[in-house]
């Protein structure tokens, strides 16, 4: 029975326990396990700023290879998933989130561990190099999972951290370190990974991401993904009542078709799997083909992630900032936003479900921001009767189809403001990308990393040896 006062023996346990040289070695091991999240992270967005180099003089002197490298790479990653590295399949994200409702021990090792975790870094790689429109969070959240997660090997940690503390804290450290939005990243592993708040693994959780992201910063700087856009001018925000009323309009907009994106996704997934494995080749490299077009007819708009597409359109409205990078740089997104046309949220949004229908290592973050971004940009004319800036048409829509499609609205607007600074513009955000998140419900019931979770639950043979598979199923 409870009577209120402390148990000394506990506390005098506690305390032992947490000077000890077990507790410190532990410490040790996890720091060590967060660094290793963090170089992954960078490892990739090193992999994307020379696939962004070498992509601006592939295309413009030789756009007929993507009909060579597209298909060929594609054929190519999925033999090597399916032959060398099972279990290293799509995003990332919902494995790690699958991985919380599995024993610890052989039934986590089909998702978590140290060959995972080399599948995800080369077949990424692959990814980036063929110019696929993915993005590099998802295997970051997977890789840096891993990482964490074979702490287990060099230390003895309680059963929370064992169960799911580490888990959360890799996968936090992938998002927060890919995108330099820490509390974006702690977020995301509460909100979407782990679906609960977990107290009692917050300190481990915390401090991985901040090592995490101290290793990013370390080597590319303390910086703004997209960039600082109130720099040098007065911070964005509605000042009136008709630019509120931009929030309900492309809240609807957005997350509804975030949620039709994702819907349909889940319905074609089941089909395209079935063909790869009747005919891995042809399936692939017809839709390699297809993404090739693509390409080919967007002269270079699909290819990539679309990182640069969203970072031209978004820093038109910031001048003063645009100034002050590179001159090479500026130069790139001027080419960059020259091949955002009319239509360019519907080719990216294509070439992004093409490429996710194959489950290869991939993410889905930066080709979700790309696609609201040409949305917006699309849209504005239509809206300039509120009186509302470009940009910050652009913002509400990159929140509100990324909110629509995972379903995720604190991470949505949170990672948002992480990326541009625009601090003073938070309730807009918080705003739309709530009200598109329960639109895109409407749409799509089951949030799609959950669904893939699910599927890939149901699909293992693992799955039977927890009880937490037997909870009410996604519909």
């Amino acid at each position: 029975m409870a009577t209120g006062e402390p148990d000394t023996e506990e506390t005098i346990d506690w305390r032992h326990a947490l000077l000890s040289r077990e507790a410190w070695w532990g410490y040790l091991v996890v720091a060590l396990g967060g660094i290793a999240a963090g170089l992954g992270a960078l490892y990739f967005a090193g992999v994307e700023i020379f696939t962004v180099e070498l992509l601006r003089d592939w295309h413009n002197e030789e756009p007929w290879l993507a009909f060579l490298v597209m298909p060929g790479f594609l054929i190519l990653i999925i033999w090597l998933r399916d032959h060398y590295f099972c279990g290293t399949d799509g995003t990332g994200i919902p494995q790690t989130i699958a991985a919380l409702k599995l024993r610890d021990g052989p039934a986590r090792d089909v998702v978590l561990s140290m060959r995972i975790a080399l599948g995800k870094l080369i077949l990424t790689t692959l990814g980036l190099c063929a110019f696929l429109s993915i993005g590099r969070e998802g295997p970051s959240v997977q890789l840096g999972a891993c990482f964490m997660r074979c702490c287990n090997r060099f230390a003895k940690f309680p059963a929370h951290l064992v169960q799911r503390g580490l888990i959360l804290a890799g996968g936090a450290a992938g998002i927060a370190a890919a995108f330099n939005a820490p509390i974006a990243g702690v977020v995301f592993a509460l909100e979407e990974i782990g679906r609960r708040f977990d107290k009692e693994n917050m300190g481990t959780l915390v401090r991985t991401v901040i090592l995490a992201c101290m290793v990013c910063v370390l080597f590319l700087g303390n910086y703004y993904f997209y960039g600082e856009l109130d720099y040098g001018r007065d911070p964005l925000v509605f000042d009136s009542f008709t630019q509120w009323l931009l929030i309900p309009i492309i809240a609807v907009i957005g997350g509804l078709l975030g949620g039709l994106f994702s819907k349909t996704l889940l319905i074609c997934m089941p089909y395209v799997n079935r063909a790869i494995k009747k005919n891995f080749v042809l399936t692939a490299g017809a839709i390699g083909l297809a993404c090739a077009a693509l390409a080919f007819f967007t002269h270079g708009g699909t290819l990539g992630s679309g990182y640069v597409e969203a970072r031209s359109l978004l820093l038109q409205g910031s001048p003063d900032f645009l100034a002050t990078i590179p001159v090479d740089q500026q130069d790139r997104l001027m080419e960059a936003g020259e091949r955002v046309t009319p239509f360019y949220f519907l080719w990216r949004a294509i070439a992004s479900f093409l490429v996710l229908l194959t489950a290869i290592p991939g993410g889905l973050f930066d080709p979700s921001f790309s696609v609201g971004a040409g949305l917006g940009h699309t849209l504005f004319p239509m809206l300039e009767w509120t009186g509302a800036p470009m940009q910050a048409v652009l913002l509400l829509f990159i929140v509100s189809y990324f909110s629509g499609v995972v379903q995720s609205p604190m991470t949505s607007f949170i990672i948002l403001l992480e990326m541009t600074g625009v601090t003073m513009f938070a309730l807009p955000l918080a705003l739309t990308a709530m009200l598109a998140y329960e639109v895109s419900r409407l749409v799509c019931p089951t949030a799609l990393y959950e669904a893939l979770a699910f599927n890939f639950l149901r699909a293992s043979s693992c799955a039977a040896e927890t009880p937490e598979t037997s909870e009410k199923k996604p519909t």
